[in-house]
């Protein structure tokens, strides 16, 4: 087993320059936010807005994160490509033959039809 603490300081002091992946950046906004918000200057208190901002970093996925991995998206995305690719691949048959092209639209049609008939049953 490796020792890594000598990257630990470099990686506390890369953080608190602001340096990689933006969670300086959150932190820094939150705490301003929480300071303006106290009653007074000593009403504030750090302890308890690091716990906040513990809980709330640790809560989940941000809203572009949790739409990206859901599961509309990767269907919609899926779709998309296969419109795009099959349409570039339809253009290019359709042109040099167009029987054959007809027939293969035809055959998908009743195939995905047939599947989803099947699943509903």
């Amino acid at each position: 087993m490796q020792d890594f603490a000598y990257l630990f300081s470099d990686s506390v002091a890369a953080w608190l320059r602001g340096r990689g992946d933006g969670r300086f950046q959150r932190y820094e906004r939150h705490y301003r936010s929480d300071r303006a918000s106290a009653a007074s200057p000593d009403a504030f208190d750090l302890e308890k807005s690091n716990v906040l901002f513990s809980q709330r970093s640790h809560r989940g996925k941000g809203r572009i994160a949790s739409v990206l991995n859901s599961k509309p998206f990767a269907a919609l995305t899926t779709f998309l490509i296969f419109l795009w690719g099959g349409s570039l691949l339809l253009s290019t048959i359709g042109t040099s033959q167009p029987i054959a092209a007809g027939v293969v639209l035809c055959v998908t049609f009743v195939a995905l039809r047939a599947s989803k008939l099947r699943k509903r049953s």
